[in-house]
């Protein structure tokens, strides 16, 4: 009954055309109107917090969330996280997705959008060369790639596709990278795309993942492909 609740809370969220910021009717009201149970429609609320549908202000009601991937990572399963074969599958949609629209993004980048991803790099090689990590910053260099497609959706699914990744890689195989061979491996896509050659762009991404791929080999499937 709560997700039949659930649902309608959506449906009547999309035919009144709220937005994120816009509040809903008290739950008693709200239950009135839509034939629930208060029960069920507490649990629902519940439940569309939790998914980040909704959020609840203390004594001020319940508010319509802006969109968020963050409440869908922190919500996939548990076993996902220690798989193999989800760790492959997660890598597999990622570099596809990488892959595919880089030429499109190429298309549409400046000077500066070559020398802000030189600076991610050059960012990368000064924490390297005192053997510092630098996640923050391949997440960024990542992000900053394709923010000329200027598609917020496309830049929410490399988001969560490189945080599912990582989160997967460190539960599934132990976390160790060459950091000198990852800068070179940045360094040479921004190379390629200066170049305005996107057959080298390409490819220098898809290099770009080989290293991933051969780390994680031995957790795959024997008729796992990439």
């Amino acid at each position: 009954m709560y997700r039949e609740a659930q649902a309608q809370v959506k449906r009547y969220i999309e035919t009144h055309h709220l937005r994120p910021g816009d509040p809903l009717p008290p739950e008693g009201v709200l239950a009135e109107q839509l034939g629930i149970s208060r029960l069920s429609m507490r649990e629902a609320m519940k439940s569309l917090e939790a998914l980040g549908i909704v959020e609840a202000r203390q004594g001020n009601g319940v508010y319509v969330k802006a969109f968020s991937f963050t409440p869908i990572l922190d919500n996939l399963p548990y076993s996902l996280f220690v798989d193999g074969k989800s760790l492959g599958d997660v890598l597999q949609v990622r570099e596809a997705l990488e892959e595919g629209l880089l030429a499109m993004a190429m298309a549409k980048m400046s000077t500066e959008d070559f020398d802000q991803l030189d600076t991610l790099v050059d960012g990368m090689a000064a924490r390297a060369s005192t053997g510092v990590g630098f996640e923050d910053l391949d997440r960024a260099f990542h992000q900053r790639l394709f923010a000329p497609l200027n598609n917020p959706i496309v830049l929410r699914l490399i988001e969560v596709f490189w945080e599912t990744y990582h989160r997967l890689e460190g539960n599934v195989v132990p976390f160790e990278r060459d950091l000198d061979r990852v800068v070179a491996l940045h360094r040479a896509i921004v190379a390629a795309l200066r170049s305005g050659d996107v057959g080298a762009a390409t490819d220098a991404m898809r290099r770009h993942f080989d290293p991933v791929w051969a780390r994680i080999r031995g957790v795959l499937p024997e008729d796992f492909t990439r």
